[in-house]
């Protein structure tokens, strides 16, 4: 009886302590992956978790505002502030139906432009915004496709959250990122393709500036510009990676592909696949990166003595031969010379 007693409290705390755990909300992936591995306490919920169709489109449900609204000033909304369903969640918060903080990315982040420049978003980002397009049309030049994905971003995101909802964040998280970052961060240069925009802050983070983005805006084909000079690199050995967070952003990857065969070349993508975990998928991206980034210097490397034998061994094989022509006239020099003093010897004595 005292053992169904003990068993029944613990079972009611654990619910108690999952009521009271406190709730993350995000709006698009890989937010989701990221804080859930740096807040393993934390229920951490994706908005467009079953979204179809391009994710900024989506529109709230019954479902989703009765989670906003049961959300408590103790839980933590993150926000890119520009799709139009997170521009309604900012209004019920200003309104006061929603009482979790929220957390406004854009003005955390640093965000890229297609040159490859660091920028801070310059305007604020509130309700004057209408729709997907406004919001590029008005951050025209960005990359605004970075799902979270770039290191230096992900430091600020963790520190904001952890202030906002008064949590602490898992040090085996924050420790490997730094650990990653120290080993792989600003460690590469040159060119590289970025088959997907996310890609672009991937590439930036190891340290390349000459980077081509394939595709800058989903659902849209690279213009010509930007699908020869992808092409050029390839066909050149740089790196061609691949950032998504889902699946259709796969197709992207095919289409490069497709195009590049046509072109005669045959290129390996290296694909990150942030829709599963963040810190593993972020390693064995670096690693894949860094393998392909050394494998040309050291193949420069092994064939470099081979190179001089081979071009050696001609010239050793001439000077050979040549020597080899020398003698022979010496000795035939010398045998005329031999012949020819034997016959003078023969007719004095006659």
């Amino acid at each position: 009886m005292g053992f169904r007693w003990v068993y029944v409290l613990l079972v009611l705390a654990a619910v108690a302590a999952a009521e009271t755990s406190v709730k993350i909300v995000v709006s698009f992936p890989a937010y989701d992956k990221i804080l859930r591995e740096a807040f393993p306490d934390a229920e951490v919920i994706l908005l467009t978790k079953n979204a179809t169709g391009d994710p900024h489109a989506y529109q709230l449900t019954v479902a989703d505002l009765e989670l906003l609204y049961s959300l408590t000033d103790r839980d933590v909304i993150v926000s890119s502030m520009h799709a139009p369903f997170e521009l309604k969640i900012a209004e019920l918060a200003e309104e006061g139906k929603i009482k979790a903080k929220l957390i406004d990315v854009t003005k955390l982040q640093s965000y890229l432009t297609w040159d490859g420049e660091l920028v801070k978003l310059e305007r604020e980002h509130h309700h004057e915004h209408h729709g997907h397009e406004g919001h590029e049309e008005e951050h025209e030049g960005v990359n605004m496709h970075d799902h979270g994905l770039y290191p230096v971003n992900v430091f600020k995101l963790v520190q904001a959250v952890s202030e906002a909802a008064g949590l602490q964040p898992s040090p085996h998280f924050v420790e490997k990122l730094r650990q990653l970052n120290a080993t792989y961060g600003e460690k590469f240069g040159g060119r590289a393709v970025a088959v997907t925009p996310a890609a672009q802050y991937l590439l930036h983070w190891l340290g390349y500036r000459d980077i081509v983005v394939f595709i800058k805006e989903p659902g849209l084909p690279p213009t010509p510009q930007d699908l020869q000079k992808a092409l050029q690199y390839a066909r050149e050995g740089a790196p061609v990676v691949a950032a998504v967070v889902r699946g259709e952003a796969l197709r992207v990857v095919d289409q490069f592909r497709q195009k590049a065969e046509e072109a005669g070349i045959q290129p390996r993508i290296i694909i990150a696949d942030f829709s599963k975990d963040y810190i593993a998928t972020l390693e064995e991206a670096a690693k894949e990166i860094a393998a392909l980034q050394s494998a040309p210097q050291t193949a420069a490397r092994d064939s470099a003595p081979q190179a001089a034998v081979r071009t050696d061994a001609p010239q050793t094989a001439a000077a050979a031969e040549a020597a080899q022509g020398i003698v022979g006239v010496v000795v035939l020099i010398a045998i005329l010379a031999v012949a020819a003093a034997l016959l003078l010897l023969r007719r004095k004595k006659k």
